[in-house]
């Protein structure tokens, strides 16, 4: 008798788990602020609407967008209607910090921002997103991944938002006090009559300046070598790297020893090779496993420049047609190995973002891509093109 009820029960959970919409784990505990309002999107069923398909598909269909783009950068995209989201690839220079800010025109309709890795079968995974209320998305790419950034609105909602695509460096300035202006000498110069390369920098300071830590971590090696004189070594606790300060005139910290962000390590000198020259620090990064990297993105604090934007054109959002003939890019940087192909003259196309030098349009089959800014006209609607209503 037990196994017929066993056989009963699992055809009753069978029969009810058939009957269900089948719906990503995500919507049953949602997370992002997305998930939470696609889960009340099927609550209401407006999947099954026309609109709610289109929603969910485009959802989807963007994470496999194959527009690039590099930081620092600035675009402004629309979102409504047919075009609901909008994505873009993009990787971050190793030792630098991605900050993605939206600026959005006042507007009530919802901005969902998420953050991507394209992983080594292609498949995206989400690593970060907007929070609610939030200002940015900021993340530290240590991996060097490539990243996709998607945005999306509500439903039957219209919104065109600013992106800005900044990055900062991960580690603090080495020495206090001091900031890029004291760098004397860089990565890569001859040392020894060409002899070998230069692997860090230099940073000018007078003697006794204090070396600080650039990052959380703990020392590892404090001691004496024929290049660098004094050294210390100290290893991250959460990036896979190894700081290194050379010709220091004394040490303050000892082997196992936890530092923190703006900790004295030592106080700048001109030991080991450095006793000819002035007192300066020798910064060096090593990253574990792989050898030295260069330094200087990951302290160059400088404010980054951004080219800005147009005023919002009157034909975003809408179908034209271009004027003359131009090319189709993959990328906002108008190059010979970006190119897609050339675009006739009179071909209609649907102006889905503005950047500082062109444009990001959708052709009537659907290929998106960038133009440089041509002369355009309305879109007459005998034409095969994309409209807002299409």
């Amino acid at each position: 008798m037990k196994p017929l009820k066993k056989i009963l029960a699992f055809s009753m959970f069978a029969a009810l788990w058939a009957a269900c919409k089948p719906v990503p784990v995500s919507h049953w505990f949602p997370v992002t602020p997305q998930e939470h309002y696609e889960r009340e999107l099927l609550k209401a069923k407006l999947e099954k609407t026309k609109a709610g398909q289109t929603w969910f598909r485009m959802s989807t269909e963007v994470l496999s967008d194959s527009l690039i783009t590099i930081a620092p950068y600035q675009e402004r995209i629309f979102l409504g209607d047919s075009l609901p989201a909008q994505a873009f690839r993009l990787t971050v220079p190793e030792g630098r910090r991605l900050v993605i800010t939206p600026n959005r025109a006042d507007s009530a309709a919802l901005l969902f921002m998420e953050l991507y890795k394209i992983k080594r079968n292609g498949k995206p995974q989400r690593l970060e997103y907007l929070k609610e209320n939030g200002a940015d998305i900021t993340y530290e790419n240590g991996d060097q991944d490539t990243l996709l950034l998607k945005l999306q609105t509500g439903l039957n909602q219209q919104v065109s938002v600013a992106i800005s695509l900044l990055t900062e460096p991960t580690l603090g300035f080495p020495v206090a006090g001091h900031s890029m202006s004291s760098v004397i000498s860089f990565w890569g110069a001859d040392r020894d009559a060409g002899a070998r390369s230069h692997e860090g920098i230099d940073i000018r300071a007078r003697r006794g300046t204090p070396a600080i830590a650039a990052r959380n971590g703990f020392v590892t090696q404090v001691g004496t070598n024929n290049l660098g004189g004094k050294v210390v070594f100290i290893s991250s606790t959460d990036v896979p790297y190894s700081l290194y300060y050379a010709h220091l005139d004394s040490q303050l910290v000892s082997i196992g020893q936890h530092v923190t962000l703006g900790d004295t390590l030592g106080l700048v000198g001109n030991t080991g090779n450095a006793i000819t020259t002035a007192p300066h620090l020798h910064f060096g990064i090593y990253a574990r496993g792989s050898g030295a990297l260069n330094p200087f993105p990951f302290i160059d604090d400088r404010k980054e420049k951004i080219p800005g934007l147009p005023e919002t054109s009157k034909w975003l959002g809408d179908t034209v047609t271009i004027k003359k003939k131009a090319n189709l890019y993959i990328a906002p940087q108008f190059k010979r190995e970006n190119l897609v192909r050339a675009l006739p003259e009179n071909t209609p196309v649907r102006i889905v973002g503005e950047t500082a030098k062109g444009y990001r349009v959708q052709l009537s089959d659907g290929t998106k891509g960038y133009i440089p800014t041509v002369p355009f006209q309305a879109h007459q609607p005998k034409a095969i093109g994309l409209s807002k209503a299409d």
